[in-house]
C-alpha cells in the first residue's frame, strides 16, 4: 500500500475518500491527495487489445473537440513551431494540432494499440510507441509539449516532467491538463450520497488517478523540476458527462465550468473548481534572483 506523498515525501496523512476498498489520502503536511493504490510507474492499462470502441472515438475526438479548438487558438495558430503530445491516446490531439498551419505535431503513446489506431485509421505517421524517455528525440526541439489527462495517472511524475524539460526549447512552454482535487472530493462525495457505494461505478477512480493535484501541489511539483511563469488557464470543458450524449447533463457541465471560471476571476485566481490546465515554461538557470524570487513566490500562492 502507497503511504508516501511525492510532493513532500511526507508519511502522516488521513483517508478522504474511499472507493471499492481503496483509499485516496490527504497528506497532512503539504495537504497533496493521492491513492493507496500501488499502481506501475508506466501506466499502459487504459488502452487494452480490443478496448477501442466507438465511445471511445466519440470521447476523444468529438467531445474534446472544443477544448482542444480552445487550445489551439491560444497557442498554436497563427505561430510556427513543433509540438510533442505526450501519453497521446488516439493521436486526436496530434491530428488536430498538425492541421494548423507552421505546426508539426508528434505523440509518443506508451499503448501500441492506441498507436497502431492513431497510425493506421488516422494516418498520424509521427505517432510513436513507448516510453518518451527512451526515445531519440532530440533536445531543445521543441517549442509545446503537452500532457492531456496524464500525470494523474503517474506514481512519480518527477523522471518524466525533467526529461520533457530538456526537449524543450529556451523559453517554450510545458501544458498539462489534469484533474483538480478541490472539484474533484466534492463531486465524488456527492455521487457517493445520491448512487450510493455500487461495484460498477467509480467515483474518484483511485486505482486509477493515483495523484490528484491542487493548483498549489502542481505548482510545487513542476517548480522543482525547472518549470516556472505558472499560469493556470481554463479551455471548454469535455462535452459530454462520462461517455454520455445528454443534452441536459452536457448544459449543466457547462455551466459550472462558466461559473467556476467567475469565480476563478473575481477571487483573483485564489478559488479553482475548474480542472487544472497550467501552462509552464523552461526556467532559465542563468535567471537573475530577482525572477527567481519571483517563481518562489507564485509557488507558493499557488498561481
Amino acid at each position: 500500500m502507497n503511504t508516501t506523498c511525492i510532493v513532500c515525501k511526507g508519511r502522516e496523512n488521513k483517508a478522504v475518500c474511499r472507493e471499492h476498498e481503496v483509499d485516496m489520502l490527504r497528506c497532512l503536511k503539504c495537504g497533496h491527495v493521492f491513492s493507496s493504490w500501488d499502481t506501475d510507474q508506466n501506466y499502459e492499462a487504459f488502452w487494452g487489445e480490443g478496448s477501442i470502441e466507438s465511445e471511445d472515438q466519440f470521447w476523444w475526438n468529438e467531445a474534446h473537440a472544443s477544448m482542444y479548438g480552445d487550445f489551439c487558438r491560444a497557442f498554436i495558430e497563427g505561430k510556427r513551431g513543433k509540438l510533442l503530445d505526450v501519453g497521446c491516446g488516439l493521436g486526436y490531439f496530434v491530428k488536430r494540432a498538425g492541421e494548423c498551419a507552421g505546426w508539426d505535431a508528434y505523440g509518443y503513446e506508451i499503448s501500441p494499440h492506441a498507436v497502431e489506431f492513431a497510425r493506421e485509421k488516422l494516418g498520424l505517421e509521427n505517432v510513436f510507441a513507448g516510453r518518451v524517455e527512451d526515445s531519440p528525440l532530440a533536445h531543445a526541439s521543441f517549442d509545446i509539449i503537452t500532457l492531456w489527462d496524464v500525470v494523474e495517472h503517474i506514481p512519480d511524475p518527477e523522471p518524466l516532467l525533467s526529461y520533457l524539460l530538456t526537449l524543450l526549447k529556451p523559453g517554450g512552454i510545458l501544458f498539462l491538463h489534469t484533474p483538480n482535487i478541490n472539484a474533484q472530493l466534492p463531486k465524488a462525495r456527492l455521487k457517493k450520497l445520491i448512487r450510493g457505494m455500487r461495484a460498477d461505478l467509480h467515483y474518484i477512480e483511485a486505482k486509477d488517478h493515483v495523484n490528484i493535484y491542487s493548483m498549489k501541489t502542481m505548482a510545487q511539483i513542476l517548480h522543482r523540476n525547472g518549470y516556472g511563469d505558472f499560469e493556470f488557464i481554463h479551455l471548454k470543458p469535455v462535452q459530454s458527462v462520462s461517455g454520455s450524449k445528454s443534452r441536459l447533463l452536457k448544459l449543466a457541465k457547462n455551466i459550472w465550468f462558466h461559473s467556476s471560471v467567475a469565480l476563478h476571476r473575481i477571487t483573483f485566481g485564489a478559488v479553482n473548481f475548474d480542472n487544472l490546465f497550467v501552462i509552464a515554461r523552461k526556467r532559465a538557470i542563468e535567471a537573475g534572483s530577482g525572477q527567481v524570487a519571483r517563481e518562489e513566490a507564485l509557488t507558493l500562492r499557488g498561481v
